[in-house]
């Protein structure tokens, strides 16, 4: 028992705290709570030692017990809780804040050590403890589903199976699922999109199975996804990272989700015949709430509620609008400042003829990209095959100042085949901007490569007399077949005939 009348008496004596440890035998910490007491309550040795022992010890010892347990300030973890499972927060930053605040007040705080020890007895108390392997709105685990939902065609009465897909949030549990038609790139966007609405939010890593339709390729040194895929990630500000090949456990909740979930919402949905995948859906939804809030067996509360009161605030916000499937292919501009998607042909900027550029495709638009910059966009609906969407400014305004190809080089090239080829082609020119042209005409000269320049320009000639503006089908349709074997029934239907007696071609026939 400390000899609290001795301290006090070698501490008016002017003995330091120290000092009078070392002569009582007591700690420091002891000592200095004693001088502190009895400076409080203004007390000295000479009236102090009129007391009884009792006294003494019953005063000293009770102040002792609740001045030890204000002297540290409490941290609140009921708050702190909650900011531990936001992402990048640590149970080292949380108490470096509460020390700072005890500090600028001039409170006493504890130590790290005690810190993390009080915080993991709160954790494990209040069945919080799993916040310590996920944070709240970090990732999110998608898969499709082993055992696939059913639905009846109204029409046939044919069972149609179809896919289940599932998304889950590994800190509070809470899950999302959907029936789709099938396992394809479509149909896996579609269920993202509407998970992160389901969700209202966006987790910071997207966590999918190596599945061919979100990642291409994946090894250890090299990670490529599929495009679109990619692009969906982009556009929800969220990083996917695949879980690594042959590593279930990198993937452990959404595969215990999906066990769950076959015994709760497929075993559940065989009770509903539904005749459509959007029926099913419906009820997969009500059976899916209820799933979401059953109460926990072996801890407080639900998915739902630990989603709503942990989780839903550390997801990013959604965009304005919802993601548009797309798709993306790889392009050449051609020397007509031209690149084609489905047999159509649509302009891009002079400046990039020759280069690769990458086209992305939606519904009714596409979007040009050269080095992942923006360089135009087309409507789509409305085109047909073979014909153009031109934008003027794309052209160069004087071609043969531009490039290899143009209308002054295959001209002269026309001129050497022949006077009829070189009509034919002025006329092509003379419909409109010629660089629409330049493919047609480069693939009627070639046809000298195979028949000769004679016969191409005699076949050019029989096509003048046929129509004001011959194309490519019919003069490939007279340079492949003899005259002597062309008759009205084999010739492409034209815009317009000329007819010549028997005489002029007896007369042409002779000459040659």
């Amino acid at each position: 028992m400390p000899n609290y009348l001795e301290i006090v008496r070698l501490h008016e004596a002017g003995f330091s705290l120290r000092q009078i440890a070392k002569i009582v035998g007591s700690g420091r910490s002891t000592v200095t709570r004693t001088v502190n007491i009895a400076q409080e309550k203004d007390l000295s040795y000479e009236g102090l030692s009129q007391w009884s022992v009792k006294e003494i010890e019953e005063l000293f010892r009770h102040s002792q017990k609740k001045q030890a347990i204000t002297h540290y300030v409490m941290p609140n973890y009921e708050v702190l809780s909650k900011e531990l499972v936001k992402p990048g927060v640590t149970m080292q930053l949380l108490w470096e804040e509460y020390a700072q605040t005890c500090r600028i007040n001039g409170k006493i705080y504890y130590q790290l050590t005690q810190f993390k020890k009080y915080f993991n007895d709160y954790l494990n108390k209040t069945s919080f403890s799993h916040i310590l392997k996920h944070k709240a709105g970090e990732q999110i685990q998608v898969d499709w589903a082993g055992t696939r939902p059913q639905w009846v065609d109204p029409t046939t009465g044919e069972i149609i199976k179809g896919e289940l897909f599932v998304g889950t949030l590994p800190f509070s549990n809470y899950t999302y699922a959907q029936a789709c038609v099938d396992q394809k790139s479509a149909s896996w966007i579609d269920a993202h999109v509407n998970m992160f609405k389901f969700f209202n939010g966006v987790s910071t890593l997207l966590i999918p199975d190596n599945l061919r339709v979100g990642v291409t390729k994946h090894t250890k040194n090299e990670l490529i996804l599929n495009s679109t895929y990619e692009d969906m990630a982009t556009y929800y500000q969220t990083i996917v990272v695949p879980t690594r090949v042959h590593r279930p456990k990198d993937k452990a909740a959404v595969e215990g989700h999906v066990k769950h979930l076959t015994t709760h919402l497929i075993a559940r949905m065989r009770h509903y015949q539904c005749f459509s995948i959007q029926e099913y859906n419906h009820y997969l939804l009500i059976a899916l709430a209820e799933f979401n809030a059953k109460p926990f067996q072996k801890k407080e509360g639900s998915r739902f509620s630990l989603f709503e009161t942990f989780e839903r605030e550390t997801l990013k916000p959604l965009p304005h609008y919802p993601y548009e499937m797309c798709t993306f292919k790889d392009a050449k501009v051609y020397n007509n400042s031209h690149v084609t998607l489905n047999k159509h042909y649509y302009s891009v900027p002079y400046q990039y003829i020759g280069e690769k550029v990458t086209l992305k495709i939606y519904a009714e638009h596409l979007e040009v990209y050269h080095k992942q910059q923006l360089v135009c966009q087309h409507r789509t609906t409305g085109t047909r095959p073979g014909a153009y969407s031109t934008v003027e400014a794309h052209l160069p305004e004087e071609s043969q100042h531009y490039g290899q190809w143009n209308s002054t080089r295959y001209l002269k090239w026309a001129s050497r085949i022949g006077p009829n080829t070189h009509t034919v082609i002025a006329q092509l020119f003379a419909q409109g901007p010629e660089q629409q042209y330049y493919r047609r005409v480069h693939a009627i000269l070639k046809m000298a490569d195979t028949y000769s320049d004679q016969r191409l320009d005699k076949a050019c000639h029989y096509a003048l007399e046929r129509s004001s503006q011959p194309n490519l089908a019919l003069i490939k349709q007279l340079i492949e077949h003899p005259m002597t074997q062309i008759n009205s029934n084999t010739l492409p239907p034209t815009e317009q005939s000329y007819l010549r007696g028997a005489a002029y071609y007896d007369k042409f026939n002779r000459k040659n």
